[in-house]
């Protein structure tokens, strides 16, 4: 899994006053580990990795969707 491109690292902190590296780093380390986990084999794990992440983005970057979206399309 590739890090996140610095122009959307700058895009997430614009678009989310008071985001540090480390958040975007924690969010993008539990993105990492949920792809390499098995699926089949540790549903549980990455049901617990996804509430995470999920619960992490709602709190420091609500707008990662629309940021995300923002930056592919320039």
């Amino acid at each position: 899994m590739d890090p996140l491109c610095p122009r959307l690292r700058k895009a997430l902190k614009e678009a989310h006053p008071g985001l540090t590296d480390e958040q975007i780093n924690e969010y993008e380390k539990l993105l990492s580990e949920r792809f390499g986990i098995d699926p089949e084999k540790y549903p549980e794990i990455i049901r617990e990795l996804d509430e995470k992440r999920m619960t992490l983005m709602k709190r420091v970057m609500p707008n990662y969707v629309e940021v995300c979206k923002e930056v592919q399309s320039e």
